[in-house]
C-alpha cells in the first residue's frame, strides 16, 4: 500500500499537538479535538438526536475540503519559497509545516466524513419516519452520533488551522515574535 497509505497524514497531524516549549503532548489539544466532540455527541445521544438528512452537510464539508487544497498549494509555495529569508527562523518554518499538517489532515477527515454521509444518507434509515423498529432506531442514534463526534472534530481542527494560520501571519508578515 506504499503509493496508496495515508497514514502519514493523520500521524503528523496529531504530532503536532504538543506543547511548543517541551514537546509533550498538549492535553488541552487532545480535549479541543478529540473531547469536545465526543462530549456533544454524548450529549445528543441523551436528547435522542436522530439525523434526518444530509445533504447540506455533504455541501457544506466538501466545499470547505475543497477550499483547502488551494490553502495547500498556496501553503506549499510559500514554504519552499522562505527557507532562503534571512528574516525566516526555523520556529516560522516548523509553525508553517504544523499548518500543512493540519490542514491536509482537515482535507482527509473531510473527504472520509463526505463519504460516510453520502453511504448513511443513501440508507433508508436517515429521514425515516420514527416508526423504525428498536434495533434499526439504536443504529440511527449511533451513525448520527458518529456524524456529530466526527464533525466536531473536523471543525476543531479548522478551528486549529485558523489559529495558527493567524500566528504564522503575526510572525512571518507581521514580524511579531
Amino acid at each position: 500500500m506504499g503509493k496508496l497509505s495515508l497514514w502519514r497524514i493523520p500521524r503528523n497531524h496529531f504530532r503536532t499537538l504538543r506543547n511548543g516549549q517541551t514537546g509533550k503532548i498538549h492535553v488541552p489539544d487532545y480535549l479541543m479535538q478529540l473531547g469536545i466532540p465526543v462530549a456533544a455527541s454524548t450529549f445528543a445521544w441523551f436528547l435522542d438526536f436522530r439525523l434526518v438528512k444530509v445533504d447540506n452537510a455533504v455541501a457544506g464539508i466538501s466545499i470547505v475540503s475543497g477550499l483547502l487544497f488551494a490553502v495547500v498549494v498556496f501553503l506549499f509555495q510559500l514554504r519552499t519559497s522562505l527557507p532562503n529569508n534571512p528574516l525566516i527562523i526555523d520556529a516560522d518554518l516548523e509553525l508553517l509545516d504544523e499548518i500543512m499538517f493540519n490542514c491536509l489532515w482537515a482535507m482527509l477527515w473531510g473527504l472520509i466524513l463526505v463519504f460516510f454521509l453520502v453511504v448513511v444518507g443513501s440508507t433508508e434509515w436517515v429521514g425515516a419516519p420514527a416508526s423504525l423498529d428498536p434495533n434499526e432506531e439504536t443504529i440511527v442514534r449511533i451513525i448520527s452520533c458518529v456524524s456529530i463526534t466526527s464533525g466536531g472534530h473536523l471543525l476543531m481542527v479548522l478551528t486549529m488551522c485558523l489559529k495558527r494560520i493567524h500566528r504564522a501571519y503575526e510572525r512571518i508578515a507581521m514580524g511579531r515574535n
